[in-house]
C-alpha cells in the first residue's frame, strides 16, 4: 500500500514538473534578483550605522565581513546566486499553489504576498530577533525590505506566470 502511494505521488510530481514553464520561472528568478539586490542595497545604505557598529562585527558571516569594511566581491557573487535560486523557489511555490489563490488579479497578488510575508515573519524575523544579538531596528528594516520585495515579486509572478 505504501509503495503504491509513493508511486502515485511520484507520477503526480512528474506530471506537475512537466507543466512548468521554465523560461517564465527563470525570468521571475532574474527579476527577483534585480528587485532584491536593489532594495537590499538601499536598505543597507539606510541602515549602514548598524552594520558599522563594532559590537555587532561578530554577528556577520566571514563571507560578508571577513574584516571591518565593505563586503568583498565573493559575498556579492554568492548573494546573487542564492538570490536567483530564491526567486526560482518562490516561482515554484507560486506554481504549486496558484490554483488555490483567488482568480482576480489584485486579490491573487496580495494573497500570495501575504502568505510569503507571513512565512518570512514566522520563519525569519521572529527567530532572528530571538537568536541573534542585533538591534531590533535592523531586524525591522530587514522585515520592511522583505515585505516590499515579496509584494513586487508577487506582482511579477501573477503578471508573468498567469
Amino acid at each position: 500500500m505504501l509503495r503504491k502511494n509513493i508511486l502515485e505521488s511520484a507520477k503526480e510530481t512528474k506530471k506537475w514538473l512537466k507543466e512548468l514553464k521554465w523560461k517564465k520561472i527563470i525570468l521571475v528568478g532574474l527579476i527577483y534578483t534585480v528587485f532584491t539586490t536593489l532594495i537590499h542595497q538601499l536598505e543597507a545604505v539606510l541602515s549602514m550605522k548598524y552594520y558599522q557598529m563594532p559590537q555587532y562585527f561578530g554577528v556577520w558571516s566571514k563571507l560578508m565581513m571577513p574584516k571591518a569594511g565593505p563586503p568583498p566581491p565573493e559575498f556579492f557573487i554568492t548573494s546573487l546566486i542564492f538570490t536567483f535560486y530564491s526567486g526560482i523557489s518562490l516561482a515554484l511555490v507560486y506554481y504549486y499553489i496558484k490554483d488555490l489563490l483567488p482568480k482576480l488579479f489584485w486579490k491573487r497578488v496580495f494573497l500570495f504576498a501575504d502568505l510569503m510575508v507571513a512565512a518570512s515573519f514566522i520563519f525569519f524575523t521572529i527567530p532572528s530577533y530571538l537568536l541573534f544579538n542585533l538591534p531590533y531596528q535592523l531586524i525591522l528594516s530587514w522585515f520592511v525590505s522583505s515585505f516590499v520585495i515579496l509584494l513586487l515579486t508577487s506582482l511579477t509572478l501573477v503578471k508573468i506566470i498567469d
